[in-house]
């Protein structure tokens, strides 16, 4: 059963895997342009500056957090849908993602955070893993 306190994050991760990575993929119009589908929290680097400053000084993790899961989707997307791949983060933990976009969207605070997890990806890709560990083999949750 999904609380509503549950339901956004889990909306976000949907909205995620279904509309992001088929653009991290190379999928565009003839234009090479592609919709992104967000809220609008999530919608540039600066965004994600303001919920680690948030975060820290006010020791209110909502946002953040929401950035994480918003990650974590697009990330399972990629593994789902890209060529090649068990795992794009190439069994690196979640929060040393975030701490390379908040690097990224420090450096970049008027990119979208569609293009930050763009660069994410194609700065993970040459370490992906290609198959899955044998202690994992058969437990996959994305059969």
């Amino acid at each position: 059963m999904i609380t509503s306190a549950a339901a956004p994050v889990r909306v976000t991760a949907l909205l995620l895997a279904i509309t992001l990575a088929p653009a991290l993929a190379g999928a565009a119009d003839t234009q090479q342009q592609h919709r992104v589908l967000t809220i609008n929290s999530l919608e540039i680097c600066s965004d994600l500056n303001n919920a680690v400053k948030i975060a820290d000084e006010e020791d209110d993790w909502r946002l953040l957090y929401t950035f994480s899961i918003y990650t974590m989707g697009y990330l399972t997307a990629i593994n789902r849908l890209a060529f090649d791949t068990y795992d794009m983060a190439g069994g690196k933990n979640v929060k040393a993602h975030m701490v390379w976009l908040q690097h990224y969207c420090a450096d970049n605070p008027r990119d979208s955070f569609d293009r930050a997890l763009f660069r994410l990806v194609a700065e993970l890709y040459p370490q992906r893993a290609v198959t899955s560990p044998p202690a994992e083999a058969g437990r996959s949750l994305g059969r």
